[in-house]
């Protein structure tokens, strides 16, 4: 499992980063090597905080100014924390309780140029109706001085396409 998780870490890290440093299409030069990535606040994508609903947003938080391991681990379950929350107050209606457990803990590895991090995530709500809903996947993130990427799957973490539609730009540099 290990080593499934490290040539899986290998081969993201090699897209992850193949796609910030290539050149973009408005003719801006790539990134030079020991440059952080750089990212449009603009191409940012993820649920709004929610506010005027039963249950408040949950804020997203900063990312550490300082990434180690310690540090993106604790932001990265706050992180995944507020996006589920938010993502369910956005989609569901007069919902009246919501819980975002993190499973395993989130793992982390570094890259050299951030980090790639995964867990387990289930998200549970339940609405004015009665309805009640749960749902468990794997969150997967890639941690940089510059832009944060997040992308979702059903089981193990997986490759992802940056120019993928599940691949998305979530936070770029420490306060957006």
């Amino acid at each position: 499992m290990a080593l499934e998780r490290r040539t899986v870490l290998a081969v993201l890290t090699g897209v992850l980063t193949t796609g910030c440093s290539a050149p973009s299409g408005d003719g801006e030069p790539p990134t030079q090597p020991g440059e952080a990535p750089q990212c449009d606040p603009a191409d940012v994508s993820r649920p709004p905080v929610a506010t005027g609903t039963n249950i408040e947003g949950r804020a997203y938080p900063q990312k550490p100014e300082t990434l180690t391991t310690d540090s993106i681990l604790l932001y990265l379950d706050d992180f995944e924390t507020a996006f589920a929350w938010n993502r369910v107050l956005q989609t569901a209606e007069t919902v009246t309780s919501v819980g975002v457990n993190n499973l395993e803990g989130f793992w982390s590895d570094e890259t050299g140029d951030g980090y790639l991090a995964s867990s387990g995530i289930r998200v549970s709500y339940s609405t004015a109706d009665g309805d009640r809903s749960e749902r468990e996947y794997v969150a997967n993130y890639f941690v940089s001085p510059g832009p944060v990427y997040r992308y979702e799957s059903s089981n193990e973490p997986v490759t992802p396409e940056t120019d993928a539609e599940e691949t998305l730009l979530v936070q770029c540099g420490a306060d957006s």
